[in-house]
């Protein structure tokens, strides 16, 4: 795919995010725009389905994402080279991470065709599972029990004993995912300015385990005790991985961040907090 072409991500089966990328179409072709569609968001909609499409593992090298933080984790993860530069259609409940409002997606498509952004780079956690390659989460990744039965894990940080977990199992997110799964489950909120990485136990059987925040750069093994039931590494809601005992799983910070297009991202990063979070209902 040229990297010239501007990409379109839409989450599925929403009539919301089908009108926004239906006018955001209309305004890549009047300005003479090279564009395509992500070829599973074609499969749901009929008024795309006649577009040029791509896919996610030879993506352009700018995307647009409409829809909500799913549908943005699922593009971040599936890109085939990190470099694409994604601006992000907020048509979801939350979309947290998601700046543009569906009223004002033509202006700023515009702008994104024109250059008119500045790209914020966000680290990602790189999460090396038992078996198969290494990935590369924008928010978490999630050691939880199967059948709500209990796991035991150890937790080392920099080859040093952390964490004693018995419990539903622990979470390992970024600081954009510490606002997530993560936040729900008692972990902290951390300023966007800070690069860390935050262990979030869940439901431990050990009152004494709280959130630990520590650096970016350490490294963080989460080993499957011998006695621990079996479970799921679900990494960013988008893909799982069945563990057993004796696994080890390391995570180490990602060499390479998520490119995002911002045009003003909230000036204020805590009236957006309380705006898509606080005020969720």
């Amino acid at each position: 795919m040229s990297r010239n072409t501007i990409g379109l991500v839409v989450k599925p089966n929403s009539v919301i995010a089908e009108s926004i990328a239906v006018r955001i179409t209309r305004v890549l072709a009047e300005h003479g725009a090279d564009y395509a569609v992500e070829e599973e968001s074609k499969t749901f909609y009929p008024s795309l389905a006649r577009l040029p499409s791509f896919r996610l593992s030879d993506p352009p090298g700018k995307i647009i994402v409409v829809g909500g933080d799913g549908t943005l984790l699922r593009t971040v993860m599936l890109l085939g080279r990190p470099d694409p530069i994604i601006m992000t259609v907020r048509a979801g409940k939350r979309g947290f991470l998601l700046d543009v409002e569906p009223f004002e997606a033509e202006e700023r498509t515009e702008d994104f065709i024109n250059g008119n952004y500045r790209i914020t780079e966000y680290t990602r956690l790189e999460v090396r599972p038992p078996e198969g390659k290494a990935k590369c989460v924008l928010n978490d990744a999630v050691f939880i029990t199967k059948k709500a039965k209990l796991v035991s894990l150890s937790v080392d940080i920099n080859s040093e004993r952390a964490m004693n977990i018995d419990g539903d199992g622990v979470i390992v997110s970024s600081t954009v995912g510490s606002t997530a799964y993560s936040l729900s489950a008692g972990g902290p909120i951390i300023d966007p300015t800070l690069d860390v990485m935050v262990l979030t136990p869940l439901n431990p059987v050990q009152l004494h385990q709280r959130p630990l925040v520590v650096h970016i750069n350490s490294r963080i093994d989460v080993e499957i005790n011998h006695n621990s039931n079996p479970l799921y590494l679900v990494l960013d809601g988008q893909l799982s991985y069945d563990l057993v005992p004796g696994d080890v799983v390391s995570i180490v910070k990602c060499k390479h961040p998520a490119r995002i297009a911002r045009f003003k991202w909230w000036e204020n990063y805590y009236e957006k907090l309380y705006s898509r979070i606080f005020s969720y209902i």
